[in-house]
Parts: C-alpha cells; sequence; structure tokens
C-alpha cells in the first residue's frame, strides 16, 4: 500500500508540473507585419519545444519507475540492484539526451541560415 501511495505522489506531481506548462501555450493571430509573424513563429517553436521536452520528461520518468517497480520484488541480490541502477542511469542519459537534441537542433539549423 505504502508503495501506491508513493506512486501515485510522484505521479500527481509530474501533473502538477506538466499540465500548467502544457496550458500556458500563447495563441498566435495573423500579424500585419513580417516582424510579428517572425515573432509569433519564434513563440510557437519555443512552444513546442517546451511540451516536447515535458513529453521526453514524462516517458523517461513512467519507464524509470517501470523499470523499479519490475524488479523490486529482487531487490536483495546485489547483482540485480546493480543491474537496476545501470538501467536507471541508461534511461537518465536518454531523456537528457532526447530533451537536448530538442533544443540543440534547431540552434545548429540556425547557426547555418
Amino acid at each position: 500500500m505504502k508503495k501506491l501511495n508513493n506512486l501515485k505522489h510522484k505521479l500527481q506531481f509530474t501533473a502538477a508540473t506538466t499540465i500548467p506548462t502544457l496550458f500556458n501555450a500563447k495563441t498566435a493571430f495573423a500579424a500585419s507585419d513580417g516582424g510579428e509573424v517572425e515573432e509569433k513563429v519564434t513563440d510557437a517553436a519555443n512552444q513546442v519545444q517546451g511540451i516536447l521536452t515535458g513529453l521526453i520528461v514524462i516517458v523517461g520518468i513512467c519507464v524509470a519507475l517501470f523499470i523499479i517497480i519490475k524488479r523490486l520484488p529482487s531487490a536483495d541480490d546485489p547483482r540485480e540492484k546493480s543491474e537496476v541502477f545501470k538501467s536507471i542511469g541508461r534511461v537518465i542519459s536518454m531523456v537528457a539526451l532526447g530533451a537536448a537534441i530538442v533544443w540543440i537542433l534547431p540552434w545548429v539549423y540556425n547557426l547555418f541560415t
């Protein structure tokens, strides 16, 4: 029961931090000059980047929790603990890489345009 309460608390925390980001998106309307259009496109791209980063982090948290819950019953074995820590480390590194790619690719593209 304690594990379920802990999982419920973590999911509530994730929802509380992600949902405001999703609902904070700005609405883009038609603009009269090119400067406004470029600014609105940039704002929209930043919103998309934020949403993608949030989705990557949520998926990473879910995968990490799945690994922990799946391997928790055999946590007494040191080899199994080592595998759990390696798996969680891989998930964290993949989340960091995925989130970095979302922000670095547009930056690199802007360097060459």
